[in-house]
């Protein structure tokens, strides 16, 4: 499988969920953007009388590299996502925001780099957790040896973006 595959395989399994955006964010270039906006409600016997609402939304910019990935490529990409993470707006009703980067390494990664990815944190809170928080998740995919790495951030959700036939 290359990395075009592998994209388009992401695709497909997330197109239910997500919702595509503009492919130029910032001045930079990715091969995806796609957001995902859920909520939930709790009402006391009927609809008008609302008793709680949260809001969880989720971020995702997928790069496709061709060649070896160094640490000065991904800085442009990490800054950025820090950047949206403190400008997001938030309101009472919002619980937490995921921001997520898929790295597509046509020519894998250098495994000292794939560590330091794979402890990376990123974490922002909203005036005290009152309007919720962010987290930062770095997905590596290393086409040649057919494997995804993630840090903390992103291991609830890794199972998207694993190799494979499931959920395509």
């Amino acid at each position: 499988m290359d990395g075009q595959a592998y994209l388009q395989q992401i695709e497909r399994r997330l197109e239910r969920y997500f919702d595509k955006k503009a492919l130029v964010q910032e001045s930079l270039l990715f091969d995806l953007v796609a957001e995902l906006h859920a909520s939930d409600e709790g009402y006391f016997l009927v609809h008008s009388i609302k008793t709680y609402s949260v809001k969880h939304d989720e971020y995702l910019f997928v790069k496709r590299f061709n060649g070896a990935v160094t640490k000065e490529e991904l800085q442009p990409y990490l800054e950025m996502l820090r950047k949206r993470m403190q400008a997001l707006q938030t309101t009472t009703e919002h619980m937490s925001s995921l921001f997520a980067l898929l790295l597509i390494c046509e020519q894998g990664m250098d495994s000292s780099l794939k560590q330091e990815l794979s402890t990376y944190k990123y974490h922002k809170d909203y005036f005290f957790t009152l309007k919720g928080w962010s987290d930062l998740a770095i997905y590596v995919a290393d086409i040649p040896k057919q494997e995804v790495t993630c840090n903390k951030a992103g291991r609830k959700t890794k199972q998207y973006f694993e190799f494979g036939k499931q959920n395509s």
